[in-house]
């Protein structure tokens, strides 16, 4: 048997909702895309949304909006996606790199306080592998939060969706991301001057040349997918739950750390991170042996700048592993992830 690492959630449902709109001949930006917008704000509990065509450029434009630009310094933790990386740099910015918590991998408030000059405009606050991040004490900083919510979709802080506390939040729909439009990605805000901007900024057609503006647009066939996976979401969710629980009750017995939740954040488990100690040689036996396990992050950003340490970063980089988890994941494939494990690691 092999248990890939990610896989595609897609059902007929899926496939129909996009063939109709493709029938249409109606395909571009469209009716479709604002109700997916007003859907996905909807669910998370804000007013606006405005959907691009990846994380990437949802991020990008929700530093412009913020009004972020060269001199600027935005902070973004060192253990992330590139992405962030280089949508900041997309932006004319600074990158200050931040180290983060090994209680929960997310960036740590006390490390973006120390980077914190006149020149910071924003923090980007990813909540990764579906685990909110401490987002009080990051608010506490009194800079302006750009919540990052690519693998988080549905995940609570407090008893209160994430994408609803920082001034903007962006999600990206990527093929394996809690939800799908294959590509795609979407801006949050509850303030209308910021979702005027981000929506001016998206498309260029008919208007000023200046300020620059984007092709950013989504498609209708991509937001009917959309439509038809938020749709199922909260099944994924409970999935994805149900696994992480059944995967802790195994991975206590083995003595095999794993991250441990906190009463006020419900994680969604977009991964399952445990923490090991001759990562690679494990990867290899798993892998050997049909079950493909990853390290959730390809390479901490600090690996590559002279101007960052993050001791943290760099330990959760030579210890996390991300074990299969998705809610296509079948029982039996769970029963041989677990008792592989068991093969490997015991």
């Amino acid at each position: 048997m092999i248990v890939p690492h990610s896989r595609l959630t897609i059902d007929q449902d899926d496939i129909k909702a996009v063939a109709d709109v493709l029938a249409s001949g109606m395909i571009a930006q469209g009716v479709k895309v604002k109700e997916f917008e007003d859907a996905l704000a909807g669910y998370v509990g804000v007013k606006y949304g405005v959907a691009v065509y990846s994380g990437t450029a949802a991020l990008h434009l929700a530093l412009l909006g913020l009004g972020v630009g060269p001199g600027d310094e935005v902070v973004i933790p060192s253990y992330v996606c590139s992405s962030l990386y280089f949508a900041v740099r997309q932006a004319g910015a600074v990158p200050k790199i931040a180290d983060i918590s090994l209680q929960d991998l997310n960036i740590c408030a006390e490390e973006v306080g120390k980077l914190i000059t006149p020149k910071t405009r924003a923090v980007v606050v990813p909540h990764m592998f579906g685990t909110p991040a401490e987002l009080e004490e990051l608010l506490e900083l009194g800079v302006p939060i750009i919540e990052d919510c690519a693998q988080a979709l549905g995940a609570e802080y407090k008893g209160r969706k994430v994408g609803s506390f920082g001034e903007m939040s962006v999600f990206s729909f990527y093929a394996t991301k809690v939800m799908t439009t294959g590509e795609g990605g979407m801006i949050l805000t509850n303030k209308e001057d910021l979702y005027l901007k981000v929506k001016d900024l998206r498309e260029y057609d008919k208007k000023p040349l200046s300020p620059v503006k984007y092709n950013y647009k989504m498609t209708d066939f991509q937001a009917a997918m959309g439509l038809s996976q938020l749709g199922k979401l909260e099944s994924f969710i409970k999935r994805r739950r149900q696994i992480a629980s059944g995967y802790s009750r195994f991975f206590s017995r083995l003595r095999v750390k794993s991250l441990e939740g906190l009463a006020h954040r419900s994680s969604i488990f977009y991964r399952y991170i445990i923490m090991v100690d001759a990562l690679e040689k494990i990867q290899t036996c798993l892998k050997e042996a049909g079950v493909v396990c990853e390290r959730p992050v390809a390479k901490p950003l600090h690996h590559d700048l002279v101007d960052f340490r993050c001791p943290n970063s760099d330990e959760a980089y030579g210890r996390a592993l991300s074990v299969p988890l998705y809610p296509s994941l079948s029982d039996a494939e769970i029963s041989y992830v677990l008792e592989t494990f068991d093969n490997v690691v015991a």
